[in-house]
């Protein structure tokens, strides 16, 4: 139980990490900061950090974090990221189309990609995490294989 809540801990300080540079992108731009890229910045770190939230509370159910190799085995889970990925993307982008409709907002095409750019980020970080763990996940899962292959 405790892994699962490392996992989950280390991936909700991530989240919240990606929000407060939300809040601190926001904040430069009320105080004269007028660089292009401040403009759709949020959009990005939030498709780039979501996910993580959403994975987090997805271990909760129907992950065995407990395994000893359970850190590694997060990142080959790509059911969990892929639907981590579209459902809080497609908030998002739901998001940039109702701002058509909603007083003193804009829809902007730029803020499109730079959700698009997050999701991409957040893949990019998964086959990092991927590629970090493998030579201990091999090693977790032989070890693992070995036990319940011997006999008494």
């Amino acid at each position: 139980m405790a892994t699962r809540r490392s996992i989950a801990g280390w991936m909700t300080v991530a989240m919240v990490m990606g929000q407060l540079a939300i809040i601190w992108i926001k904040d430069l731009r009320e105080h004269g900061a007028t660089e292009p890229f401040l403009g759709y910045a949020p959009n990005l770190v939030a498709a780039a950090t979501l996910p993580g939230l959403w994975v987090s509370l997805r271990l909760k159910r129907g992950f065995d974090a407990d395994l000893p190799h359970g850190w590694s085995q997060l990142w080959r889970d790509t059911v969990r990221h892929v639907l981590a990925v579209a459902v809080t993307s497609g908030c998002l982008l739901a998001w940039e189309f109702v701002q058509v409709y909603r007083p003193n907002r804009t829809f902007d095409l730029q803020d499109i990609w730079a959700t698009l750019a997050g999701a991409a980020l957040w893949f990019a970080a998964v086959a990092a995490g991927r590629a970090l763990t493998a030579p201990a996940h091999r090693r977790f899962v032989a070890a693992s294989a070995a036990e319940t292959t011997t006999l008494p």
